[in-house]
């Protein structure tokens, strides 16, 4: 018999399923290119002020789930990530797809992913949090996996504008469906505490939130190091396809948006095992290794062969570092009021992380090829290794 813990962990990965239809955004953006005649920027611009809204957002979400429980943020997320869909194809414009997409897409998921880690972790003990954490992750870097082809076999026979029409009734449906199982572990059925790492014993009593993780010595680290290694991530998963076109003359460049999305899903899920075995600093290095590796074998030049390794070594370290995220605010911050702590370290990956696809856009509009962009990559991933050990003195001290 499936227990209660299984069955919220399986409808919270089906939340983040649907809400990882925004990894396939450089498939929508190549039918906007191909199909409305927008530029790479113009194409690209929703996606970046999606990311930068979807990390503020997390604050807000956090905080709704942490007095208001999951069950409420996930179908608000359903109504209005199926209404900015809808909106994207009344108003298919630079403005209006950027104010849909970006503003109320980016707003909604993000009441929907904050409430489904802290709703699943809640069910299970510390000791098979990165484990579980990989698990609901996994689904959420799996979406592309088939958004991807499914949204590229729509363009080519109903074009982009009932594209987004079909997606968003999808997950209005399947959203909504989704959050009568998430709900929070009761009071008397949570699992038995276990001994914490000290960082985590820090207070919250007598004083705001934010203020409480602002102080703590390790937020700027690993606030700049989570924006930083997703801002090389975002980078070029937004630019797959046209990576594929443009520096190896390759058509079939939505294949690699599967093909990091499969990787990315693997990454999740082992990177939760290697968190638990061997902590999430270790976890860090050997990612970034990989990450760095990927950026390589993108300059290398060496032809189809080289791009394909790329995309699967650049997802398997993206999917990692991002289950590292969460286990490291659990780590640091503890559970309680992980819903605005995580929140208040995600804003990185807006702020930071989000500038990425721009920056890549513009590079490659300035030297016609993505080698800067590659270029930039190792330059971020190399100063993440630099924040690791400062993280590392940090809480070791603390």
């Amino acid at each position: 018999m499936v227990s209660k813990g299984v069955k919220v962990a399986l409808a919270g990965s089906m939340v983040n399923f649907c809400l990882g239809i925004f990894y396939a955004w450089s498939v929508f953006a190549n039918g906007l290119i191909n199909e409305l005649g927008w530029s790479k920027s113009a194409a690209m611009t929703p996606y970046t002020i999606e990311l930068l809204v979807f990390s503020i957002a997390m604050i807000f979400g956090g905080r709704f789930q942490d007095r208001f429980g999951p069950r409420r943020g996930i179908a608000f997320s359903g109504v209005f990530t199926s209404l900015a869909l809808a909106l994207c194809a009344l108003t298919a414009s630079p403005l209006g797809v950027t104010l849909s997409f970006g503003v109320v897409f980016g707003t909604a998921a993000a009441f929907g992913y904050s409430a489904v880690t802290p709703a699943v972790l809640s069910w299970f003990p510390p000791r098979k949090r990165g484990l579980v954490t990989g698990f609901i992750l996994m689904s959420l870097g799996a979406a592309a996996l088939v958004w991807a082809p499914v949204i590229n076999l729509l363009l080519i026979n109903v074009g982009i504008i009932n594209t987004f029409l079909i997606c968003g009734v999808f997950l209005l449906l399947a959203i909504t469906g989704a959050s009568r199982a998430v709900v929070m572990c009761p009071a008397e059925e949570e699992q038995p505490a276990e001994k914490q790492e000290p960082a985590a014993e820090i207070t919250q009593k007598n004083e705001k939130i934010w203020l409480t993780v602002i102080r703590n010595p390790s937020f700027r680290v690993i606030w700049l190091m989570i924006g930083l290694s997703s801002g090389v991530g975002f980078m070029l998963i937004g630019h797959l396809v046209q990576i594929a076109e443009l520096n190896y003359n390759v058509a079939w460049g939505y294949l690699l948006v599967s093909l990091f999305a499969l990787t990315n899903a693997l990454g999740r899920l082992a990177g939760g095992v290697l968190c638990d075995r061997i902590g999430y600093i270790g976890n860090l290095r050997a990612a970034l290794y990989t990450m760095i590796f990927s950026m390589l074998l993108f300059l290398s030049g060496l032809g189809w062969p080289a791009l394909v390794s790329a995309t699967a070594l650049l997802g398997l370290s993206y999917g990692s570092l991002y289950t590292s995220f969460p286990v490291i605010v659990a780590g640091v911050f503890g559970l309680k009021n992980f819903g605005i702590n995580y929140g208040m370290i995600f804003t990185s990956i807006g702020v930071v992380g989000s500038l990425g696809p721009l920056i890549a856009a513009f590079l490659a509009q300035l030297a016609n090829s993505y080698y800067p962009a590659f270029i930039l990559g190792i330059i971020a991933t190399l100063t993440c290794f630099i924040l690791v050990a400062d993280l590392k003195k940090k809480t070791a001290a603390a």
